[in-house]
């Protein structure tokens, strides 16, 4: 994971490994909790040869929120992707530090560029390595204190 900031802009990268599974479960209990009818069993593969990765930069100069996926602008509409910034705003816009609340917020947008080194629908998790990755570079623009109030 690398970061790179100014006053103006900060960027947090980081990769996370995909994994197959051997076996799969078919179907969900739960489609909104995403809540799978069988369970399943994978195995993560190492990140010298497969990974996702994953930049957020935030920066006062963004009007809007974009992101990219291999290189191709995606619409950001996704409603997976806006409920994570949303969650990830939400728990991180204040926090108690002592008798004051300080705001430690992604309150500016987001770029995000994600990327896979292996063909995304290859049957690999790339989704949920994407995810992860998003996950972790957003913990780190709020200084890693989202950790704090999950």
């Amino acid at each position: 994971m690398s970061l790179k900031s100014n006053s103006t802009f900060r960027c947090v990268t980081c990769t996370a490994p995909v994994n197959i599974a051997v076996i799969k479960y078919w179907g969900k209990t739960d489609e909104k909790r995403i809540l799978p009818t069988n369970p399943s069993l994978s195995v993560t593969l190492g990140q010298d040869e497969l990974r996702a990765k994953t930049s957020v930069a935030v920066s006062s100069s963004f009007s809007e929120d974009r992101m990219w996926l291999n290189g191709i602008e995606q619409p950001i509409s996704s409603p997976r992707v806006q409920n994570v910034l949303k969650e990830i705003r939400r728990r991180a816009h204040k926090r108690k530090s002592g008798d004051r609340k300080e705001d430690i917020g992604l309150t500016q947008h987001v770029h995000i560029v994600s990327e896979n080194n292996f063909p995304t629908a290859a049957g690999l998790a790339s989704s949920a390595a994407g995810y992860a990755c998003l996950g972790e570079t957003l913990v780190v623009l709020t200084n890693g204190t989202i950790i704090l109030i999950l």
